[in-house]
């Protein structure tokens, strides 16, 4: 018998867009106490061995499953489904453990599902309704509204808009112990216990990069890309960025957008051609949900090597934004499906006047496989799933400092937080 084990849990995006969709709505949280033990029924027999304090020398057949077994997070993900589906709360196709509630074809709440935690956002209608019959079907731990932890994210709800922080897990983070006689020995290759810290720790820092920390995407993804042939001088900079996120805090400002049902968005791509070690090039993207007043806030970004070496900056910059294109037309997606539009407006932003210029004449690149890349991107805009790609200057180009070593962080840090300082 094939036995699913899959369970989805709630994208980052998507916890973005709850707090993005919750209006003058405050954010809040439920966690479900033993969820496991209140999962669908076991499709399977399964005998356990009692404890000895319970062993009269039988069997235990197990009728739900329980932590351990490898379909039990499945088996909760479907108990929780069905009672969402029972209160015509609706899941999103495009992510499956964001559950959308609508009344008349307008948004009135939502709920992300990571295992046993509950985020939601609605209005009261949406608590009596379904936040209210959940906590009847299941056995509630605690909940908390306003200001909380969530999923190791501190949230905080306020009457101009709501902020996402991770600052609490920073001050947990701990460098790497370097001795004196060590640190001279920069080119030394790290030893298997320096390697098993040095990967536990980029893989601390990477968990912030995706969620809050965006200042640090770059530097945490270079460092996880120098692992198999890190040396002292990686693990030396390794420490310096944990002590940079320690004392520079982040805070993710999401002000109250003026109408969700209005919002476009805006994505902004950047590459730097042949800047790592191995030829490839860096390609950064960052996408914002932007009103009709001019709020707007960071919903999505990314800092990776692009998927292909290629041989110039035009080719490189032209990569980085199909990709850039694509997320964002997914991330409209998911918006189509919270509100009743029909149509989210795509404007993507280069400092690539090459690139800019190439998409807006009819006269062919010379080479042939940069043609086929450029197509694509004529192609999004031909059918509107993107309304214009745009030429900003170098010192606009938010996403920079997800391309290169030693970029400023400033502009990015402007465009995400409350006051774009450091703290």
């Amino acid at each position: 018998m094939s036995l699913r084990k899959d369970s989805p849990t709630c994208s980052k995006e998507s916890v973005r867009l709850l707090v993005a969709s919750s209006k003058q709505w405050a954010c809040n949280t439920v966690d479900v106490k033993s969820a496991y033990l209140q999962g669908d029924k076991i499709e399977r027999e399964i005998f356990l061995k009692p404890p000895p304090e319970f062993n009269n020398g039988n069997l235990w057949k197990l009728k739900k499953t329980v932590y351990g077994l490898c379909d039990a997070a499945r088996a909760w993900y479907m108990r929780v489904k069905s009672a969402l589906n029972s209160l015509s709360v609706k899941m999103c196709s495009l992510d499956n453990s964001l559950f959308i509630w609508k009344r008349n074809g307008k948004l009135e709440g939502l709920i992300c599902i990571y295992v046993d935690d509950f985020l939601w956002a609605g209005n009261a209608t949406f608590k009596k309704c379904v936040i209210d019959e959940l906590q009847k079907q299941f056995l509630i731990g605690s909940s908390a509204s306003e200001s909380f932890t969530y999923v190791g994210l501190r949230i905080k709800s306020f009457s101009h808009g709501i902020t996402i922080d991770q600052t609490q897990y920073a001050s947990s983070l701990v460098p790497v112990p370097i001795s004196s006689a060590r640190n001279m020995q920069r080119k030394s290759q790290l030893s298997e216990s320096e390697k098993t810290a040095y990967r536990a720790l980029v893989g601390q820092l990477n968990w912030m990069a995706t969620h809050t920390r965006l200042d640090i995407a770059f530097d945490t993804c270079e460092l996880s890309v120098a692992f198999s042939k890190a040396t002292v001088t990686e693990l030396v900079r390794l420490n310096k960025l944990v002590k940079r996120v320690k004392n520079e805090s982040l805070q993710l400002f999401f002000p109250r957008l003026h109408s969700f049902e209005t919002c476009s968005l805006e994505c902004y791509t950047d590459a730097a051609f042949a800047n790592l070690s191995n030829g490839g090039s860096q390609g950064g993207l960052i996408i914002f949900l932007k009103d009709d007043s001019g709020k707007k806030f960071p919903i999505f970004w990314q800092s990776r090597r692009l998927k292909r070496v290629v041989n110039s900056t035009l080719a490189a910059e032209t990569m980085a934004l199909i990709e850039g294109a694509e997320v964002t037309v997914y991330m409209a997606g998911i918006i189509k499906q919270l509100t009743a539009v029909n149509d989210v407006k795509i404007r993507c932003l280069v400092d690539n006047k090459s690139l800019h210029e190439s998409l807006l004449s009819s006269k062919q690149v010379k080479n042939r496989r940069l043609r086929l890349d450029i197509s694509v991107l004529d192609d999004m805009i031909w059918r509107e799933e993107i309304e214009k790609v745009e030429w900003v200057q170098t010192s606009h180009q938010i996403a920079d400092c997800l391309t290169k070593k030693g970029a400023s962080t400033e502009k990015l840090r402007g465009a995400v937080c409350r006051n774009g300082k450091k703290k």
